[in-house]
């Protein structure tokens, strides 16, 4: 009959060891795994943090900006970010955001931009497309295109460079606003003698954590120019003003899907339609008074109060086509079709078709002074565009095998 032999102490040794080994292999796996998911959930954090500070960043003039390392505080305490600015080509630069998390988790957001701070120069027509006035440096310009002769009406009131204008040469007043430095639109009147009007109180946003710094980025105003819409790119919105305040404390923009920054905008002659250049998500939008908004299903339309509706939709033509972020927007007098350029090709849209034509490029001399504000005559057939180089262009439409024509007009 066989005896049970107990575990000699060697075999006891070894087995505590093998014990021991098991457990710190497991917690190991334990530890790593909550290292792991630390670092997933740091990574998140970085890259929420990086898209708002390149948000935040897209809309500081270059010369404002805080570039370098900065320590996050709440609710991000131990974060960091780094912003740099780094040129691409001709006045576009890459803007870039990194997020560190202490774990070393690491996410980076950027995008190509252009300074905000340089102004989006407006040009206006009238309607026979006879007379253009627009501002060149700080000062008045109007060339007449029947004799192919420019004139200096003087400097403008606040001495600002650039800057979005609305309304008709032909008329007894219109509209000038824009440029960081004093960013409220002014109206101009034109008596005889020439002089500047009363310029309207800055709009101050009081709720939904609006700036109260707006850009105007565009402009336009009814045909008799007692309303005017201005577009503002910081706050990323409209507001509207009745000719002599603002209509509303809040800023107009809709929120699904929201609006990016506006560089360009054009209405019809009762301000009934409005569209909006959208350079963040590469479309158009469009918002419309509370008669014109009667024929469209509610939902379809987001409410903006008594001023009327943002449509949804966010029109974008098809890849095919190219097109890079919108800047300057026209609408012919008819309002049957938008015109619309990138800095470096000019596209026309027909909402009844859903159609996207692209009309032709622009010279490269024409690129290089940046293009930005368009309008067009009576019958849609010319475009006039003046860019931030201080020129000013004609460009004829495409006539069926006739390509498009580009003819600079000034200096």
């Amino acid at each position: 009959m066989g005896r049970h032999r107990g575990l000699s102490l060697l075999e006891v040794q070894v087995s505590l060891l093998l014990l021991l080994l098991v457990t710190l292999y497991l917690m190991s796996l334990f530890a790593s795994g909550q290292r792991h998911a630390r670092r997933s959930v740091d990574y998140s954090k970085c890259t929420i943090l990086a898209h708002r500070r390149l948000e935040e960043a897209k809309a500081v003039p270059f010369k404002d900006l805080s570039l370098g390392l900065r320590q996050e505080t709440d609710p991000n305490p131990g974060f960091n970010t780094t912003l740099s600015l780094t040129p691409y080509e001709d006045k576009i630069f890459l803007l870039e955001v990194r997020a560190v998390a202490p774990s070393g988790a690491l996410a980076r957001a950027f995008q190509l931009v252009t300074d905000p701070a340089i102004g989006f120069d407006g040009v206006i027509c009238d309607e026979f497309a006879h007379h253009l006035a627009w501002v060149s440096g700080g000062d008045l310009m109007t060339w007449n295109d029947q004799t192919a002769t420019q004139a200096n009406l003087g400097p403008v009131s606040d001495a600002r460079v650039g800057g979005a204008l609305a309304g008709r040469p032909g008329s007894n007043f219109f509209w000038r606003g824009g440029s960081q430095e004093t960013p409220i639109s002014f109206q101009e009147s034109l008596p005889a003698p020439r002089t500047w009007g009363t310029a309207l109180t800055p709009p101050v946003a009081t709720a939904d954590n609006q700036k109260a710094l707006a850009l105007f980025t565009g402009l336009a105003s009814d045909w008799g120019t007692s309303r005017l819409v201005a577009a503002d790119s910081i706050n990323k919105g409209l507001w509207f003003s009745d000719g002599s305040n603002w209509s509303h404390a809040n800023i107009s923009r809709p929120t699904s899907p929201p609006l990016g920054r506006p560089t360009g905008i054009a209405c019809d002659p009762a301000m009934g339609l409005i569209w909006v250049a959208d350079s963040d998500y590469q479309c158009l939008r469009k918002f419309l008074g509370p008669t014109a908004s009667t024929g469209y299903p509610a939902s379809e339309l987001e409410s903006s109060g008594a001023l009327g509706n943002w449509q949804r939709k966010q029109f974008r033509p098809p890849a095919s086509i190219g097109m890079g972020s919108p800047v300057g927007l026209a609408m012919d007098k008819q309002g049957w079709a938008v015109l619309v350029h990138d800095r470096a090709r000019l596209y026309r849209f027909i909402e009844s078709t859903s159609s996207w034509e692209l009309w032709g490029s622009f010279p490269a001399t024409m690129r290089a002074e940046l293009p930005s504000g368009m309008c067009t005559d009576a019958f849609g057939n010319v475009v006039f565009v003046t860019t931030e180089g201080g020129s000013l262009w004609k460009i004829r439409p495409p006539l069926g095998a006739t390509p498009m024509v580009v003819t600079k007009l000034w200096p």
